[in-house]
């Protein structure tokens, strides 16, 4: 049944392509990424161009124009990127609209197809690496440009991890999961350690948001494009430099680091990063992200542990890592 709407969907879009664009599909291929967005590769009479269609049980656009707006904001940002040459698929547009709307209310964007496919977590080369830091590097220094929110969309908060710890702890404890409650024991111990002034010093900015291997894409042995920016949204860049360099470079339990200096090198290349950021964008990270992998809700479900089991691992190796991360990483 699934196929069966999906390739309805794909029907209608297509009339849609045709109409607004002149476009004629020729073949619209499942690309099996992501959770209940649909995207297709299709094949048009101009060549190749990815379309993604955001499900409403996602995103619920019809109902939260916000949501909506805020990631047209982000789908003008990534033209914007892709415009200045920093790879990344461009934009279609109608009428300054980024997000098109069929006449049965599908909601989907158009973009350039990028030619290349994700690496397995932990497995970029050294050059693929420094062709990414280069990118990120061009990327932020590019938005730096953007105009701010009126504050970040995220904020190192202690209290405010503690309460969605609790959550955590009290859906575990009910489901009786005691693997999660050490994890979520171990967790409490670590932010209660953590003096949360560290992180005064960083600088806020526009930022990708989930840069991990699933939307970095190479070719050979160099970069192809970075691709989904629908998270896009104004906080701390170096949060972007520690998922990269976590999803890019740790193997097997083992942080890479000649990948890791690789990231660092074509980064410094185009953006600011002092010593002592790589070790407190990881906690950074961490404090975000505990809180999202470190769940009852992730480790029973066979499909979010398939999914997520990564994360999971990541956030693991910090804190096993958490006492020397300074001293192994801040003079890369």
């Amino acid at each position: 049944m699934a196929n069966e709407t999906e390739s309805y969907w794909a029907d209608e879009i297509a009339v849609h392509l045709k109409n607004r664009f002149g476009i004629s599909v020729k073949e619209a291929t499942t690309i099996d990424k992501g959770w209940l967005n649909v995207k297709w590769k299709i094949d048009t009479d101009n060549g190749s161009l990815f379309i993604k269609y955001y499900h409403p049980d996602r995103y619920r656009m019809h109902t939260n124009p916000e949501r909506r707006r805020a990631i047209e904001k982000t789908l003008q940002l990534q033209q914007g990127l892709n415009a200045a040459g920093i790879p990344c698929p461009g934009v279609y547009t109608y009428k300054d609209q980024y997000i098109q709307e069929t006449p049965s209310g599908l909601l989907y964007t158009v973009l350039d197809w990028v030619d290349g496919h994700s690496a397995q977590a932990g497995y970029l080369s050294k050059k693929q690496m420094f062709e990414l830091g280069t990118a990120v590097g061009r990327m932020h220094k590019w938005l730096q440009a953007v105009p701010p929110l009126s504050k970040p969309a995220w904020e190192p908060d202690k209290e405010a991890y503690l309460r969605d710890w609790q959550i955590n702890w009290d859906k575990a404890k009910e489901a009786e999961d005691t693997i999660v409650m050490e994890w979520l024991e171990r967790s409490r111990d670590i932010v209660h350690s953590l003096d949360f002034r560290l992180f005064e010093a960083c600088p806020s900015g526009w930022l990708h948001w989930d840069l991990w291997v699933d939307n970095i894409l190479v070719h050979g042995q160099g970069l192809a494009g970075i691709v989904d920016f629908d998270r896009m949204t104004m906080a701390y860049p170096e949060i972007d430099v520690a998922r990269a360099i976590l999803s890019g470079s740790l193997q097997n339990g083992q942080l890479r680091m000649e990948t890791v200096q690789a990231f660092m090198e074509g980064y410094r290349g185009y953006y600011e990063a002092p010593h002592g950021m790589l070790s407190r964008a990881i906690k950074m990270l961490y404090i975000i992200e505990s809180i999202w992998w470190l769940r009852t809700e992730v480790r029973v479900d066979s499909g979010l542990r398939t999914l997520l089991g990564r994360f999971v691992e990541e956030m693991h190796w910090i804190e096993d890592q958490w006492p020397t991360l300074a001293d192994r990483l801040d003079d890369v």
